[in-house]
């Protein structure tokens, strides 16, 4: 080939190089635009809850001794208001409950990142400490009006801290683990010179898993919680899975173990629960250990066995992501509106339950008596959004003085959510 026509075909690569590599910054530019649009993004949504109940309360005459005579009632369980969303990879929420003390009280109140490599997600702010299928379920999901007994006693709650979370075993298991202040008040306050602080942990695993139907799977998991004290003082209390308004004199402590002298306790709980298509069980065992100052030791413990059937066919939902129950969506809604304004009637989703649950608060020297629920419900849910929920609960009492006694309680609930 002669030399003029190397030259040449050097020059049509070059331009075509050229070419190439303009083409290659353009499409640069576009992402780089596009992923500056996206980081400036900001998503509002918008969420509200109310929950309205009527409580009934029958006492035996020790009950009413050892109790007084706890009054009926009626009363917003929860009244609720959230604004939450995204700005590119960050993500936030802010919650707040008029029904509660502090009207409003803070609940989820948090910011944080998702997709964080290895990490999952990281959260910073007012939220639940990862400990308790219980409690990690939202109420709006939980088959009775109250959780277990168990749950009042030990279970952290909402508190101002950093956690971070994710899943693994490709999607089959979570895990969490968060670094908290011990005992927020209901605005996130919490105020003192001692180890007043918290590190929490949940692990759980899904042996099997239908992806198809999400009906059938076996949920496995466990959590653990070292906690300061406040003022060096712990103290542990269930009312009968019963509350009455803001105010909780409005239904007593059955149990209450008072002030105990410690500076720190350690939680240990496990979880287990089974859904095969309408039917559905779970429980869960709390051993709380608090290392008195200059006392033994006491162990004080707690637990729940639950079962629940659908008796239209639905099953309990599950979301992967955090181990926890999800929404009921009913085959059939009560009332919906079908082509156009037409309107279509059906059953809704029909659930009887079961429940029996015992917080234990005796041992050596402290003596706060010990709880038994059992527990029956119907939950009539019209929508997804919306449902009725009535409880018998039955509370046999152990005091340390007065000794045993039982409780009636019947309450029905009004629920609805968005």
């Amino acid at each position: 080939m002669p030399p003029d026509s190397w030259a040449q075909e050097l020059e049509q690569l070059k331009e075509r190089l050229k070419s190439l590599e303009a083409e290659r910054d353009q499409r640069l530019a576009a992402a780089r635009d596009q992923q500056a649009a996206e980081a400036k993004r900001t998503t509002v949504k918008w969420s509200g809850q109310l929950q309205a109940d009527t409580y009934w309360f029958d006492q035996d005459q020790s009950s009413k001794a050892t109790y007084g005579d706890i009054q009926n009632g009626e009363a917003f369980r929860r009244a609720r208001t959230a604004m939450f969303g995204e700005i590119g990879p960050a993500e936030y929420r802010l919650e707040f409950d008029f029904a509660q003390a502090g009207r409003p009280t803070f609940l989820d109140v948090w910011t944080g990142f998702k997709d964080v490599p290895y990490l999952g997600k990281i959260r910073a702010g007012h939220f639940f400490e990862p400990f308790s299928l219980e409690r990690l379920t939202s109420n709006r999901y939980t088959t009775f009006m109250e959780r277990a007994n168990p749950d009042q006693a030990f279970s952290p709650v909402r508190n101002l801290g950093i956690a971070a979370g994710n899943t693994w075993a490709e999607g089959h298991g979570t895990w969490a683990a968060g670094y908290f202040r011990s005992d927020s008040d209901v605005f996130g306050d919490d105020v003192g010179d001692n180890f007043e602080n918290a590190v929490t942990g949940r692990v759980t695993y899904l042996p099997w898993f239908d992806d198809a139907t999400g009906a059938d799977y076996l949920h496995l998991g466990g959590g653990y919680s070292f906690r300061g004290t406040n003022a060096e003082l712990a103290r542990f209390r269930s009312q009968p899975e019963a509350r009455v308004g803001a105010i909780g004199t409005n239904v007593p402590f059955f149990v209450d173990t008072g002030n105990i002298p410690s500076d720190h306790f350690q939680m240990v709980g496990v979880e287990a629960a089974w859904v095969r298509q309408f039917f559905m069980i779970h429980s869960e065992y709390v051993l709380t250990v608090v290392d008195r100052i200059d006392l033994p030791t006491v162990y004080l413990n707690g637990w729940y066995v639950s079962t629940s059937c659908f008796l239209t066919g639905e099953h309990r939902p599950y979301r992967k992501d955090t181990g926890t129950f999800d929404r009921v969506i009913p085959l059939r809604d009560f009332l919906r509106y079908a082509r156009g304004k037409e309107v279509e009637f059906g059953p809704g989703a029909w659930e009887v339950a079961l429940r029996v649950s015992q917080v234990n608060l005796n041992d050596d020297t402290v003596q706060g008596g010990r709880l038994t629920d059992f527990t029956l419900g119907v939950n009539w849910y019209l929508t997804p959004y919306s449902r009725i929920t009535s409880n018998w609960v039955h509370a046999f009492a152990d005091h340390p003085v007065q000794g045993r006694s039982g409780t009636n309680i019947f309450a029905v609930r009004i629920g609805f959510e968005f």
